[in-house]
């Protein structure tokens, strides 16, 4: 018997009596172990579901991979995470360095005294902006953040005879002291 498309038959003049809806059963999953589709991990149901695994299986932690701004390490050389028990109070370690920075961009100071602890790339981008503030400004407040461990963020509201302004910093702790990776006045 040949089927033949008749008006009564559209989808949209059939009342819901008529309809008649298949319910997946257990064993129509079967398609999903197919090995083209690989959905699923055998027995990932138990697991973690967003990321499939349980918690022995891997670390839900964020850990830090050191800015590299484009530069490429051997591996010996390259800048390797440090703890935060190997790192210097980063309260006054970041006061310091935020003063010293403030220092050099109104040219009291000379850069080579953040060399150690700036990556390369700031570090240029500081040396030009040398003598770029005419007077050293008060700092009215600092905020600091740690998005993980090792890293922490720091913007500063800075007080100039003219108008306010801001300072944005990130510290990276790597070789076992800090490192500034990105520096800018606002």
């Amino acid at each position: 018997m040949v089927n033949s498309f008749r008006l009564n038959d559209a989808p949209e003049m059939r009342n819901e009596a008529e309809i008649n809806v298949k319910r997946l059963e257990l064993s129509d999953y079967e398609l999903f172990n197919h090995p083209a589709l690989e959905l699923f991990e055998p027995r990932s149901f138990d697991s973690n579901p967003l990321s499939g695994r349980s918690a022995s299986q891997s670390s839900n932690k964020l850990y830090l991979i050191p800015t590299s701004h484009g530069e490429n390490y051997e591996a010996d050389f390259a800048p390797t995470p440090s703890n935060l028990s190997e790192l210097p109070n980063v309260t006054r370690w970041t006061l310091t360095y935020l003063i010293t920075a403030l220092e050099i961009l109104a040219a009291r100071r000379p850069a080579s005294q953040v060399a150690r602890t700036t990556h390369r790339y700031t570090y240029n981008s500081l040396i030009a902006q040398v003598g770029s503030l005419k007077e050293v400004p008060k700092i009215k407040s600092i905020r600091r953040s740690q998005p993980i461990p090792g890293v922490v963020e720091l913007s500063a509201t800075l007080i100039f005879k003219e108008r306010i302004r801001a300072l944005v910093a990130r510290f990276e702790g790597v070789d076992h002291k800090w490192l500034c990776t990105e520096l800018s006045l606002i």
